[in-house]
């Protein structure tokens, strides 16, 4: 079923060929500029995602500041999960036909029907009693001059619209827009160049079960070469000809669409290549995106308004560009009490073997155990993770006072029970472990945690995406330090920051830092506790501070020649608040 707002944006978009060619019609005197800008608008409906929903319900519940509404809200974002979960396991009876297989596909089917009922009434409930609640959490297109008003004076923001025909490309600041047209890059070849890239960061075929890794991860000889020719393409197509709306500024902001969301845009060459692709020096010498910007990603457009808006405690920190409050702002959970540095939970208790060195694991198909619980035996065999447990040991070092469980402590009961109300204190959480991809529609991707004697409901040692989203967050940053945590499959052609990021939003981050692939163990201890050095050397209200602090700690990895190639430290991505 298509939501409205796609519907929207899909005939919306029908019309953008016609604003970025034509000359303005003579009946309505438009400029160009009028018309793109309408174009700009038009094409955020066509822009819809589970991150984005996940940011505007949360701010929402945030900006409204009552009580009743947060037990409803709470409750529809359970049903919203038990649905999805009832649909996961209908869609495995379905499978089968035997005597058992029916009566559980009626019993579940009942209860499906009876979940999707009560989100109707609790939907009508909220919508009657809390107007202002479903107007914030309704999809809306910000002008450009909204747009501009939300960005501070030191960033930019970049719009790219994969359409079948063409992509559409925006650049913004707070002084300046400009846009264009690639007519050469329609979903079909944007797909494609995606994947020729995707290709030179990992290598399908190499892998446990099929799954995708990260090929210079053995040894360095047999590396992919980065094409970088095919990065500095896609530059020159999409940033290249809007850059004069944000040269100069340090932080970029980006929505992107389509087969784009499986690449970090930190990869991509500012400048033809030169030498060979396979050599270290060329590598090491070559311009990229990273360097002329710190990046950070959001799931639409009006995003940045609910994180500069809605999703803020005190008034006082709102954006000047933000609309009106009509309601008073909400203390999120954990506001009033003492501060908490960091709560980080990895390194669980694993007898496997530190194979290759990476934070890659198989679907989380390949984990399960009979019902929605993971098989506990399958989880203790996966490979230990050395670099897990140097990268907490680290950080606890850095932050006396903070909760750091590792080992036989972080388990999946510590996150959700006994240390919750600490979570709900931290600034900064940080998981460092084996991130697991959906291998179905089956099995929700998650987080690996100490496995427990036997598996239960409380604790089965698998955070699943929506037992993250009940989490209760006020945290600024929420590092998932594992692999394949950007998207829902963790493979091109999902829906684009979905999964485990969407599910951190619900929970009340602000932003979350993610990965695209699997990940080198020993480089990722250096990302990380670089990113934190570099962020701890700034005040929490420095513009930027979160995505220049990545920067730095990409910069650090790279200070390596062994890690010169992209695929060490180009995985991971802010998406969120970039400050």
């Amino acid at each position: 079923m298509i939501k409205a707002g796609t519907a929207r944006g899909l005939a919306c978009i029908a019309a953008l060929a016609v604003v970025f060619t034509a000359d303005p019609a003579p009946a309505r005197q438009e400029t160009p500029a009028a018309l793109r800008a309408e174009a700009f608008e038009a094409a955020q409906w066509a822009i819809a995602s589970d991150a984005a929903d996940a940011l505007a319900r949360v701010s929402a519940r945030f900006a409204q500041g009552d009580d009743a509404l947060g037990r409803l809200a709470e409750e529809r974002e359970t049903l919203i999960e038990r649905r999805d979960r009832l649909e996961r396991e209908l869609e495995r009876l379905y499978a089968s036909d035997d005597a058992a297989a029916l009566a559980a596909r009626s019993r579940t089917r009942s209860a499906w029907e009876a979940t999707v009922e009560r989100l109707r009434t609790v939907d009508a409930d909220i919508g009657t009693r809390f107007p202002a609640y479903s107007e914030l959490t309704s999809p809306r297109a910000l002008s450009v001059a909204e747009t501009q008003a939300l960005l501070g004076p030191d960033e930019g923001r970049l719009l790219v619209l994969v359409n079948p025909e063409a992509t559409y490309v925006w650049g913004l600041s707070r002084e300046r827009v400009e846009w264009a047209r690639a007519d050469g890059l329609g979903e079909a070849a944007m797909g494609e160049a995606v994947n020729r890239l995707r290709a030179s960061l990992t290598s399908a075929g190499t892998a446990r079960g099929g799954q995708e890794v990260d090929p210079i991860l053995f040894a360095g000889p047999q590396a992919t070469p980065f094409d970088r020719a095919s990065a500095h393409r896609l530059y020159s197509a999409l940033v290249e000809p809007v850059e004069a709306a944000f040269r100069g500024k340090t932080t970029l902001i980006s929505v992107v669409t389509g087969p784009l969301t499986a690449l970090p845009l930190s990869v991509l060459t500012t400048k033809a290549p030169t030498g060979s692709d396979a050599a270290p020096a060329a590598l090491a010498s070559t311009p990229w995106l990273i360097d002329r910007y710190a990046l950070a990603t959001l799931p639409s457009v009006s995003s940045l308004e609910a994180l500069r808006c809605h999703l803020v405690a005190d008034p006082a920190l709102r954006s000047p560009g933000c609309p009106p409050s009509r309601a008073p702002l909400a203390r999120p959970a954990g506001a009033g009490q003492t501060r908490l540095n960091l709560a980080a939970f990895g390194a669980p208790l694993l007898t496997g073997e530190p194979v290759n060195a990476t934070r890659g694991a198989p679907a989380a198909d390949d984990v399960m155990g009979e019902g929605r619980l993971a098989d506990v035996g399958k989880l203790r065999a996966l490979p230990s993770l050395p670099g897990s447990k140097l990268e907490l040991e680290t950080l606890k070092s850095r932050y006396p006072g903070a909760l750091v469980r590792i080992g036989p402590e972080a388990t999946e009961h510590a996150v959700r029970a006994d240390d919750a109300e600490a979570l709900s204190r931290a600034r900064f959480v940080v998981f460092s472990t084996h991130g697991l991809m959906a291998g179905s529609a089956a099995a929700e991707p998650g987080l690996v945690m100490t496995p427990p004697d036997q598996a239960t409901e409380a604790d089965d040692g698998y955070l699943s995406a929506s037992e993250a989203a009940q989490l209760k967050l006020n945290a600024e940053f929420v590092v998932l330090s594992a692999c394949n945590t950007a998207a829902s499959d963790g493979r091109p052609g999902g829906e684009g920051l979905s999964g485990l990021a969407r599910a951190f939003f619900y929970a009340g981050a602000r932003s979350v830092m993610v990965s695209h692939w699997e990940v080198s163990d020993a480089a990722t201890t250096t990302l990380i506790t670089s990113t934190f050095a570099d962020l701890d050397g700034h005040s929490a209200g420095d513009p930027g501070v979160r995505a220049r602090a990545l920067q730095a700690g990409i910069r650090a990895v790279r200070a390596e020649r062994r890690w010169a190639h992209p695929a060490y430290w180009a995985a991971f991505t802010l998406v969120g608040e970039p400050g």
